[in-house]
């Protein structure tokens, strides 16, 4: 899993970054963390080691 980040830019505004890749540019810095902290989440319950639960019919 790439790297998230927050950068902050020359405009004062702030962008979220998966590895060297920009996801979403010109937030505030809460936005932006908050963002970010979502993007970290999803991708914790997205791997593949996190699907040990079984569905029963």
């Amino acid at each position: 899993m790439p790297k998230i980040r927050v950068k902050a830019q020359a405009s004062g505004t702030h962008t979220v970054f998966l590895g060297t890749s920009p996801v979403m540019s010109g937030l505030a810095l809460d936005d932006a963390e908050n963002f970010a902290t979502f993007l970290k989440a999803s991708a914790r319950y997205h791997t593949p080691q996190d699907r040990t639960r079984s569905v029963r019919a």
